[in-house]
């Protein structure tokens, strides 16, 4: 999808992701060797090394690229990231994650002319721009068959899962919890008919058909991230009310206390009144605010920043 005020025919782009189709390298024994020395006394990792050699293959030396936008530049070794921002006067650079979590992302920053993350302390850190996720499909669906819904992963925030999951099920309400889990013992001690262990990641095409049929979405922050989630988008997108445990969303201007129910450590109960109410349509240009459209249209606006 291109931004309205882009066209295909007047932009060159270069768009490099970590989610890039890249084919595992089979090192031979001798290579296993040889990539261990390097490791160890060169500090150099030729597996890395050759996987960030495979992303940029496709980029011809006389290429040259009126925006090269990047997401996860650290997949990339420095020596590549020079290769790719020489050959445009427009680098950006979309960090996805917190810089407490994927703190090599520091090593990728002097490589890029405009910088944005979502993560407002590392905006302040490294003087980035601020720039929320978004949301990319949009929805409304009245036919509800679950109250309460939440996919993620089996680590430290399944307590406080287990704690809301409670509270839901006081009030006679039904849920649904999806977790990618491998550990057999973790499944067998938590037999909850709400809780489903899953080994593989389900298509997004199934995951938004339950958010468009489940009431509420519930939004469980990684400790490392302040950042809003995607999930965050992903229930304003669809119109679904959201329980999140991210006390700072109250500092954004699409907050509706009716729409958006804070979990703090304190927190032992939900409000009947947040089932039972409707949730409240946001005005037309708030919610186009955090479409994907509209992100793209930051990402490349003539007007970016030098940040």
């Amino acid at each position: 999808m291109f931004p309205n005020n882009l066209n295909e025919n007047d932009i060159n782009l270069a768009i490099s992701d970590k989610n890039s189709s890249i084919p595992t390298k089979k090192l031979t024994g001798l290579e296993k060797f040889i990539n261990f020395l390097s490791k160890t006394f060169l500090k150099k990792n030729l597996k890395k090394i050759w996987a960030s050699k495979e992303r940029i293959k496709d980029i011809k030396s006389d290429d040259y690229f009126d925006s090269i936008f990047m997401i996860c530049p650290d997949f990339l070794i420095n020596e590549d990231l020079k290769y790719i921002t020489d050959k445009t006067k427009n680098s950006i650079v979309y960090f996805w994650d917190s810089f407490d979590n994927i703190p090599r992302y520091e090593r990728t920053l002097p490589f890029f002319k405009t910088k944005y993350s979502f993560e407002r302390k590392d905006v302040l850190k490294y003087n980035l721009n601020f720039l929320t996720n978004f949301y990319h499909n949009s929805g409304h669906s009245k036919s509800t068959e679950i109250d309460l819904f939440f996919i993620g992963t089996y680590d430290i925030r399944f307590p406080v899962i287990k704690k809301i999951l409670e509270v839901v099920k006081s009030k006679h309400k039904t849920s649904k919890i999806i977790l990618q889990c491998d550990k057999q013992n973790v499944i067998n001690e938590n037999t909850d008919s709400e809780i489903m262990f899953i080994q593989k990641s389900i298509p997004v095409e199934e995951t938004e058909k339950i958010f468009s049929h489940s009431k509420i979405i519930l939004d469980v922050q990684k400790t490392v991230q302040q950042g809003l989630t995607f999930r965050v988008f992903e229930a304003m997108g669809f119109r679904k009310k959201l329980i999140t445990t991210n006390t700072d969303i109250i500092n954004y201007d699409f907050y509706n206390p009716n729409n958006i129910f804070v979990w703090t450590e304190d927190s032992t109960d939900i409000p009947d009144a947040f089932f039972e109410k409707e949730y409240e349509e946001l005005p037309e240009g708030l919610f186009k605010k955090y479409s994907l459209e509209n992100w793209l249209n930051t990402i490349f606006s003539t007007k970016n920043s030098s940040k």
